[in-house]
């Protein structure tokens, strides 16, 4: 290889746009539509993961056990904790909801009315510093009230192994595809290489270091990877609005809690700018190293 650098760079020997690209357009373009979806579903996990701990940590149950005089102390109880510091509020269940809970397994109907039944009571805790299981048992055992006193500790810790799990493998996905996306460009760069074998040596011929040639790959595959990305983002971004839009009441349950706000409309931007990136720093690695091995 000559070590003079021309005077006139040569032609591109690589077109911006080809019609051997159609196919490796759209795979990058599927590769990263599933990208950005699953880097929205990742956001969703971390989002809702803090969501759960929040709402879990900062509530307390509490429920009133004892049959007589039960209204009685249940006002007493929620006297004393609606008192107490690190309460922000406190919620009384009345006995027709008990009554709810139970008929899945009673059935309507089977409640006798003079059966006795725990009254709950729900407590919001202050989130800076809140009251403590231990403080509220001791306030309701001093007020002579027989209650149970349930943290939700048992609970959290499903929900946090569960928001962990899913942003383990959110983030194992999105991996994935990035590294899907490199493979693939990857391979269409030696691909092209190979193909023009008898242009690369002519201009080695003619004085051409080995990174003007890489850079006629990198330019390539970087406006390949420019277009599928904004393909991808904008179909993702098409799905995700949809899937926001649709949303609401029981369909929320069945879909991922989705938001394109300034973050998720960050990531659809952030996609066709990351992709041409990898895409050219991806190609002119190959090409340098193929290049190399042809030394």
């Amino acid at each position: 290889m000559s070590t003079n650098t021309p005077h006139d760079s040569p032609p591109s020997m690589l077109p911006l746009r080809s019609k051997e690209d159609g196919p490796l357009f759209f795979v990058i373009a599927i590769i990263i539509f599933l990208a950005c979806v699953s880097a929205l579903i990742t956001r969703a996990a971390f989002v809702s993961a803090a969501n759960w701990r929040a709402d879990l940590n900062g509530a307390m149950t509490v429920q009133i056990k004892d049959a007589k005089a039960q209204d009685l102390k249940v006002k007493r109880a929620a006297g004393l904790l609606r008192a107490m510091p690190g309460v922000k509020s406190v919620t009384v269940f009345d006995r027709a909801h008990a009554k709810a809970l139970l008929e899945p397994w009673l059935g309507a109907g089977n409640i006798p009315d003079d059966l006795p039944l725990p009254i709950i009571m729900g407590v919001d805790l202050n989130p800076k510093t809140p009251a403590s299981k231990d403080a509220i048992t001791l306030a309701l055992k001093a007020g002579d009230i027989r209650a149970e006193v349930d943290d939700h500790r048992r609970w959290s810790g499903e929900m946090n192994t569960a928001a962990s799990f899913l942003q383990i493998f959110s983030l194992a996905a999105l991996s994935l595809l990035l590294s899907a996306s490199i493979a693939v460009t990857g391979f269409a760069t030696r691909a092209n290489l190979a193909a023009r074998r008898d242009v690369v040596n002519t201009l080695h011929l003619a004085g051409a270091f080995d990174r003007f040639i890489a850079e006629q790959f990198e330019r390539r595959f970087g406006a390949l990877g420019l277009r599928a990305g904004l393909m991808g983002a904008a179909l993702a971004g098409l799905v995700v609005g949809a899937a926001q839009l649709l949303a609401h009441g029981s369909a929320s349950l069945l879909l991922p809690v989705f938001r394109l706000d300034l973050v998720g409309f960050g990531i659809l931007i952030l996609a066709p700018i990351l992709t041409a990136f990898l895409g050219a720093l991806t190609a002119r690695m190959t090409v340098m190293a193929n290049l190399r091995e042809q030394e």
